[in-house]
This record gives structure tokens, sequence and C-alpha cells, in this order.
């Protein structure tokens, strides 16, 4: 029987080549969705994330990286299709998962079907807002993460977040010193508290929809850690270091938010590149140590 999908993957560097190729998917979305006889459609491409990621008429088909990459990929999906049903439960604005699954070709690719929603990513759409419309996303967001930051033993694996902060091999793309400044920091923390976190609330990650209210996407990063995990993606990420974001986001205990927000960033799976993106975006020269880092954030959130 001819295979649905041609492409040879090998490694990650594979995976990257076609992972946004239309031609590459349409087959194999086209079977996925004939099983799940759901409506199909021409792809179209979405922003780029680590999977093939389409829309599909009024839905979005997001196929996993093949465990030929490189990567097991049934974490992923396991965690996202799990997370995705649990804030639908509680109320959070998400787009609805239609359909999960495994399909068998050249490769096994687990994939995702939810539906699409019209929305503009956060991240955009902050640059362009006013003040009010700033306070009315921060206040939405504080409102999201009460609902979210909630305990979830047994909804997904518990991870090691200390074995995998200190072990963490994106610390080698910072000079030694600040990288066994954030180990030796991330060794201090009390870890004990663990609720569900999102883990990549980014500007890709929250959308705007025309009546100016949030909806979450892509939960394959989701993982059981301190609420302040969230903090590190969200101050560089989604509000890209904008003072009058952090300060809203703050409020009152703005020396104590910068010292959440370093515990997340020693702590966080991408901490290494959050102080990288930070230093880039305002054009400074990369952080060497952990102060240079604190004196920044508290510059941003004190003015």
């Amino acid at each position: 029987m001819e295979k649905l999908f041609r492409e040879r993957i090998e490694n990650w560097e594979d995976w990257g080549r076609v992972y946004q190729s239309i031609p590459a998917f349409s087959d194999l979305a086209r079977e996925i969705y004939r099983r799940e006889k759901l409506s199909f459609a021409p792809l179209q491409n979405l922003t780029p994330g680590t999977n093939a990621v389409f829309r599909v008429g009024n839905t979005v088909a997001k196929i996993f990286f093949p465990k030929e990459s490189g990567l097991d990929p049934a974490p992923d999906f396991h965690n996202e299709a799990a997370v995705c049903r649990r804030l639908t439960e509680t109320g959070i604005p998400t787009p609805r998962l239609l359909a999960q699954g495994l399909l068998h070709d050249t490769y096994d690719f687990f994939y995702l079907i939810t539906e699409y929603v019209e929305g503009r990513e956060a991240g955009d759409w902050l640059l362009e807002a006013s003040p009010e419309q700033k306070r009315s996303f921060v206040r939405q967001l504080k409102d999201m993460l009460c609902k979210l930051n909630c305990p979830a033993n047994g909804l997904i694996p518990s991870i090691d977040l200390l074995k995998r902060a200190v072990e963490n091999h994106r610390l080698s793309a910072l000079p030694p010193a600040l990288a066994e400044e954030l180990r030796g920091r991330a060794r201090g923390l009390d870890l004990s508290q663990k609720v569900l976190v999102h883990g990549d609330l980014t500007g890709e990650n929250l959308l705007v929809t025309r009546e100016g209210k949030l909806l979450v996407i892509d939960c394959a990063d989701a993982c059981l850690a301190p609420a302040w995990y969230e903090l590190g993606p969200i101050a560089v990420e989604l509000f890209r270091c904008d003072p009058f974001l952090l300060r809203e986001f703050a409020g009152e205990q703005k020396e104590e938010f910068v010292e959440r927000l370093l515990d997340s960033i020693s702590i966080h799976d991408f901490g290494a590149g959050l102080l990288i993106a930070t230093a880039g975006r305002d054009q400074l020269f990369p952080f060497s140590r952990l102060e240079e880092a604190r004196s920044f954030f508290l510059k941003k959130v004190l003015g």
C-alpha cells in the first residue's frame, strides 16, 4: 500500500525541513479526517511551532513529530489532550478538542484536531493596545491563571523539575558563571506546591478575539509546577518586557514579582532562552550574571 507521508525523517533537522510543508502533509491529513468523519479542506499554514499545525476549514490539525526525529512525541501528545480537556471543564476559553489519535503510516503520527477560533496573537495585539485594553488584558490573564493554576495530581505525569533544571543542556548557551548561578538558585527553591501550569504562555499561545477576550492554545508544555513557573514566558515572550504590562501584572508587590520571575527563569525548561531573548530585544550585551538580569527587570517594573 502506498504511503501517505513520503518524506524521510531521520533526525530533528529533517523534521524542521518539512513540518510546515502543505504538500508533505496533505494526504496524511486527508486520511486522518476521513477516519474521524470530519469535513476536510485544503491545508493552510498557521504560526510555526514544534509540530505540524495547519488550519483545515473550521478546524486545526496538529500532527506531532515522529520518534524518528530523535524525540518521543507521546508525552507531549498525552499532556496536551488531557490539559485541553481540563481547560474546557474548568471554563477556561480554549478551542474544543474534536478528535485525537494515532495514525500508522511511514511513521507513527499522533494527532489532535480542535476547533478553529478566529483571534489575533496576543503578542502582536498588545503592541497596538491602549492602556485600558492592556489593563483589561492583564485582569483577564490573572483571572485565567487563578482557574488554571490549581492542583491536578494524576492529570499528567509529574516530572523532576530540579533535575531537569540543573541538567538542562540549554544552559550551555549562557556564560558559565550565569549558568551556575541559575543552577544554584534552582537548588534553593521550594518546589513542593505544584499546580497545573500551561508553561508556555507566550504571545503566540494566547489569542485575543474580536471582543477582546483571551483564548488559550497549545498546551504541549503543560506540567505540574509552582504557579510562578508561568512568569518567565509571560514577562519575556508575552509582555515583551513592556514596563506598563509588567507593573500592571506585578501590582503592589513589584520587587517580590521580580524575584519570582527570576525563580521561574532558573527552573523553567526554556529559562536560558528567555534571558537571551530579554537582552537581545533591548539590544543589550548578553547578561553575564544574575544580578544584571535582576537590575534590568527591577528598572522595568519600578520605573
